[in-house]
C-alpha cells in the first residue's frame, strides 16, 4: 500500500455504499445518486458524511470512529435540524443512550454505522 494511501476503513465506508445495504432500497439509494447533496460534518475526530437526494425527501448519515477508542456522538448537536426525526439503522454497529440533551451514538474503535432520519 503506497504510504498516501487513505486506510482502507476510511475509504470503505466513504466510497462503497454496495456494501452498507443502502443501495439495496431505492429511498436510500437516492442519497447516493451523483445529483445527491453531501456533507461532510465536523465532528470531533469522527468522520460523517450527510447524504441527501436532490429533492431532500431522505436523510442518510455516515459516521466513522477512525480511533483506537470509543466514541460517542451527540445526534442532536450534530443535526440540530433533525432534532424531532427519528433515526433509524440501516447498517454498521452502534448502541445508543437517550440523554436530556439528545441522542448518543456509541461506536467501538474503528466502527462505523449508516444511519436515516424520517421526520
Amino acid at each position: 500500500m503506497s504510504p498516501l494511501a487513505p486506510p482502507p476503513t476510511q475509504a470503505a465506508w466513504h466510497q462503497a455504499p454496495d456494501l452498507t445495504r443502502c443501495l439495496d432500497k431505492p429511498h436510500l439509494a437516492a442519497a447516493f445518486a451523483e445529483d445527491a447533496v453531501v456533507r461532510l460534518l465536523d465532528v470531533d475526530g469522527i468522520e460523517a458524511v450527510l447524504r441527501e437526494p436532490a429533492d431532500r425527501s431522505r436523510t442518510v448519515l455516515g459516521l466513522h470512529n477512525p480511533s483506537t477508542d470509543e466514541a460517542r456522538i451527540n445526534l442532536h448537536g450534530l443535526l440540530p435540524e433533525h432534532a424531532e426525526s427519528t433515526w433509524h439503522f440501516i447498517s454498521g454497529a452502534m448502541h445508543t443512550r437517550r440523554a436530556a440533551d439528545g441522542m448518543y451514538v456509541h461506536l467501538a474503535a474503528s466502527g462505523h454505522v449508516w444511519l436515516t432520519a424520517t421526520p
